[in-house]
């Protein structure tokens, strides 16, 4: 599968230690797709790696507001391609799940991919709140959707061509759930992947009290 008819969107902030593999492990396995780094400011080199590793890359630095879903919208603007794939650059997400979820699209609006079980130690406080969040979720939405908190998934684009991304909270870090909560899930063909969600080898996680500040606030609205 060469990716020709694909974007790959990668939101990014400090991810120098990581996003090279990522971006070779991508176009080693589908080196026609298109490949866009979202970078929210790094202060790091994860922007001049991205460019040699041929991605296009997208400096948000001088941005006023900030996050991954403002991110990813502002990828979506440039990207041509009928089929979108988001996924983070933290070597978290598998790059070789990405051809299983470009071929469930052919028969799906949107895939997400879903935790099967986490790889390494994962503190018994983020699992709880991981699941906590998932259910809040899910009362929200009035559907049982399968890891709605997931960063790894992607949809036809013409799912997102008469939504108003205005109505997005865009410093929220969950964007599968602004999507989710802005669609209509009735008339939306959804499929799953199942995937092994590794530990983060290099740099810090970005969750912090502003991020869950702006998802409760998201979770309300």
């Amino acid at each position: 599968m060469d990716g020709s008819d694909v974007t790959i969107i990668i939101p990014t902030l400090n991810e120098g230690g990581n996003i090279g593999k990522v971006i070779r492990d991508l176009k080693q396995l589908y080196n026609q797709a298109k490949i866009y780094v979202a970078d929210d400011g790094s202060s790091d080199l994860t922007k001049v790696i991205a460019k040699k590793e041929g991605a296009i890359v997208i400096d948000r630095t001088n941005r006023k507001v900030k996050g991954i879903t403002a991110s990813v919208v502002e990828a979506l603007q440039q990207a041509t391609t009928e089929k979108i794939i988001v996924m983070d650059g933290d070597l978290q997400h598998p790059p070789e799940k990405v051809q299983e979820m470009i071929r469930a699209l052919d028969n799906a609006d949107m895939v997400i991919a879903v935790r099967e079980k986490v790889i390494g130690p994962w503190g018994i406080f983020r699992r709880l709140e991981s699941k906590a969040a998932t259910e809040l979720i899910k009362m929200r939405l009035r559907k049982n959707i399968h890891d709605p908190l997931s960063g790894f998934f992607g949809f036809r684009k013409k799912l997102l061509s008469n939504l108003n991304t205005e109505e997005f909270e865009m410093r929220c870090f969950k964007i599968l759930f602004n999507i989710l909560k802005n669609i209509d899930l009735q008339k939306t063909t959804l499929a799953y992947v199942y995937y092994d969600f590794d530990i983060r080898k290099n740099g810090e996680s970005k969750l912090g009290t502003r991020q869950v500040y702006y998802f409760i606030k998201n979770l309300l609205t």
